[in-house]
């Protein structure tokens, strides 16, 4: 992990205008890296590397990099934003010359993919929904349309977040429950990845395994 956090740190430090489209990304230029991303580096690193993997909101393609690292062979990484996507293609090939991993697609959209692993971390869009309820209905149709993987890895905003904050809405906000509710048969672990008032925001990672 530790040669990974290298590599992405010196590529960011070498290339300071990227983050200027993705300011979250300044985080990978520090000596410690977030709490999120070194939680999916021990969770994708055991796992069979002949997995599909699905990532959606890949951003400049910070846990992309881990899924690029590791060796996994079957990768598609969307990014609805054109530029950012851009970006991320370009920062992917230039450091494991890897081509066609990042992809400019919206999700979920008219295309059903099958995927073993889908993640979908360190992005919410709340913008398309106006009620909690629908917020779940889309958080399940992305795993729906993936194909029902048998790994789930889904960050959302912790309902113990309880501030206003219009940029993430109470309806996106999730419990333990609320997310048992959503995969009532699957094993579900979970971790606190930020935490409010010493972050910005309360965020829990959940690994959702199909049964």
């Amino acid at each position: 992990m530790e040669q990974l956090q290298s590599l992405l740190r010196q590529y960011n430090l070498l290339h300071q205008d990227d983050i200027t489209l993705a300011p979250w990304s300044k985080q990978y230029m520090k000596n410690s890296f977030p709490k999120y991303w070194m939680i999916v580096y021990y969770i994708l690193q055991p796992m069979d590397k002949n997995n599909k993997v699905l990532e959606v909101g890949c951003g400049l393609g910070d846990i992309t990099t881990i899924l690029c690292y590791l060796g996994f062979k079957n990768i598609v990484s969307l990014e609805k934003e054109k530029h950012i996507c851009n970006v991320a293609q370009r920062r992917i090939e230039d450091m494991f010359g890897m081509k066609n991993i990042v992809i400019n697609e919206k999700f979920p959209n008219s295309k059903h993919y099958t995927a073993d692993i889908l993640i979908l971390v360190n992005c919410a869009y709340a913008e398309t929904t106006k009620t909690k309820r629908d917020y779940m209905k889309l958080l399940k149709k992305y795993y729906n349309d993936s194909g029902c993987p048998k790994y789930f890895l889904m960050e959302v905003i912790d309902s113990s977040y309880t501030e206003r904050d219009e940029e993430f809405p109470i309806h996106i906000r999730l419990s333990s429950n609320d997310v048992r509710k959503l995969f009532p048969n699957c094993d579900i672990c979970f971790w606190e990845t930020y935490k409010y008032p010493t972050n910005r925001k309360s965020k829990t990672l959940y690994l959702i395994r199909r049964l």
